[in-house]
This record gives structure tokens, C-alpha cells and sequence, in this order.
């Protein structure tokens, strides 16, 4: 597994954006990773990085890993081990 620092999250939503903190939030502490989670609902940002019809997007390490569905706990946890 690739060393993971700062996880991402975008989304407009602002409810759906603190479910989504919540999910990734428990994967990484059952992952025992160490990293940065932050959160992103600046429309404008989001919309000048191409990714407004691509919401909730995940980001880790600058790349984006998952956009356009929900994040699930067990499928984050899978996300980080693929890295």
C-alpha cells in the first residue's frame, strides 16, 4: 500500500459532505493509516477543477481514486488497500 497523507473530499452538498468525512474518517482509523482528511464545498473551486457533474469526489495524494457515487465504508477500505 502507497503511503496515504492528505485525503480529500469534495461534494456540494454540505449534509451528504459530513456523512461522506464520516465514512472516510472510520476507514482510514480501521485502516491504521495516518493522513489528512479535509473537506471541499466551494462551488467555485470545484467548478474550475472540471469537476462539478463528478460530485462527491475522492482524492488522496492529488489524484483522484472516486467520483459520481456514494462513499461506503467497505469500498473506501478497498480503495485504500488498491493503492
Amino acid at each position: 500500500m502507497a503511503k496515504i497523507n492528505e485525503i480529500r473530499i469534495l461534494d456540494l452538498d454540505a449534509g451528504r459532505l459530513m456523512l461522506e468525512e464520516s465514512v472516510v474518517k472510520a476507514a482510514v482509523r480501521k485502516s491504521k493509516i495516518k493522513a489528512r482528511v479535509s473537506m471541499m464545498a466551494d462551488n467555485l473551486a470545484i467548478t474550475r477543477q472540471g469537476l462539478m457533474d463528478k460530485v462527491p469526489v475522492l482524492e488522496i495524494n492529488g489524484t483522484i481514486i472516486s467520483h459520481s457515487k456514494p462513499l461506503v465504508l467497505a469500498e473506501v477500505m478497498t480503495l485504500f488497500k488498491a493503492l
